[in-house]
């Protein structure tokens, strides 16, 4: 716990001394998708469309200041399609639950913005969604895979009346190569992300790694004119990301810990139970009582239900 709560302050302090603050998730993705030009350019991407003038795209992504914990990384609406896209170190199979809630508030925008009566006789056209998570983690994930909001539901339905499918692209070096060729800013922002990570690991601390990696990509040209301008605030942003995220690996670790602990001590309470169940089974079956009276007996003493005593019995009889 000493090491969460180190890692904890340490992100507080940085966040005081640069101005980012963590219910703004202002990260370095959101900063270089802000503008309408690099929006288009990830919008053609994924899309696999050629258009050419960003004026003719809305930039809608969630403020944070109006919605409260509700800000996404990227939205864009063109020509009556809305694409969200999401960057994620980290895989998180709960992306189409928050999309849910993302597309769920950019609708209520929209209805607002545009005046829609949804009392009205006709149908009040809204954009067409689409959903895409953009996967840059150090953990080993899938080229492409869909996400689907139904794996959630905990009574299962072939046919869920509630649906929502997201698109998650790996575009760590070597994945999805094409889908970055197509989206310049994108595969500069990846480049940079594996040079931080490579002198990272390289015994660098993680603010040497990033400084490094910023002066590297200016002079080799990759985001030249976005890290000119932008370089004390990406710094600043990537090392908060960084704790950020090593933060969360030590708060998962610390509950996987207690789960082991605690499944520990839950399957030894288990196994107590059945053995008292199966010892008791064997004296009444000793006492001559038929199998219906024995079921009644466990029954009434460990209060269980009808499908627990016969899963008991079948496994008593399998020994």
């Amino acid at each position: 716990m000493a090491n969460i709560e180190e890692k904890k302050t340490k992100a507080q302090t940085r966040e005081n001394n640069t101005g980012i603050y963590r219910n703004h998730k202002d990260g370095v993705a959101y900063k270089l998708f802000s503008g309408k030009k690099e929006s288009l350019s990830l919008y053609n991407s994924i899309m696999k469309t050629e258009y050419a003038d960003p004026d003719e795209l809305g930039v809608v992504t969630l403020n944070s200041a109006i919605y409260i914990g509700r800000k996404n990384d990227n939205a864009i609406i063109l020509h009556f399609n809305m694409l969200l896209t999401e960057f994620q170190t980290t895989f998180n199979p709960n992306m189409p639950l928050r999309t849910l809630i993302y597309v769920a508030n950019e609708y209520e925008k929209y209805i607002a913005e545009h005046e829609l009566n949804l009392y009205s006789e006709y149908i009040q056209e809204i954009p067409t969604p689409h959903f895409v998570t953009l996967y840059y983690g150090s953990k080993e994930q899938p080229e492409k895979q869909i996400l689907k909001l139904s794996n959630a539901y905990k009574c299962k339905d072939e046919n869920p009346e509630l649906e929502l499918m997201e698109t998650q692209y790996n575009v760590n070096p070597s994945y999805n190569e094409e889908l970055k060729r197509r989206c310049p800013e994108l595969d500069g922002y990846i480049k940079y992300v594996e040079k931080t990570r490579k002198y990272h690991r390289q015994g660098m601390t993680y603010e040497e790694a990033v400084k490094k990696s910023v002066d590297e990509c200016i002079e080799e040209g990759i985001l030249k004119e976005f890290f000119i301008k932008n370089k004390a605030e990406v710094i600043s942003m990537t090392i908060f990301e960084y704790d950020e995220e090593e933060h969360m690996r030590l708060e998962r670790e610390e509950q996987y810990r207690k789960g082991e602990a605690c499944g520990e001590k839950r399957g030894i309470e288990i196994g107590e139970k059945k053995g008292r169940i199966f010892g008791a089974i064997g004296i009444l079956k000793d006492l001559g009582m038929s199998e219906s009276e024995i079921k009644n007996q466990i029954r009434t003493k460990y209060k269980l239900n009808k499908d627990e005593i016969e899963k008991y019995f079948k496994e008593y009889t399998k020994q």
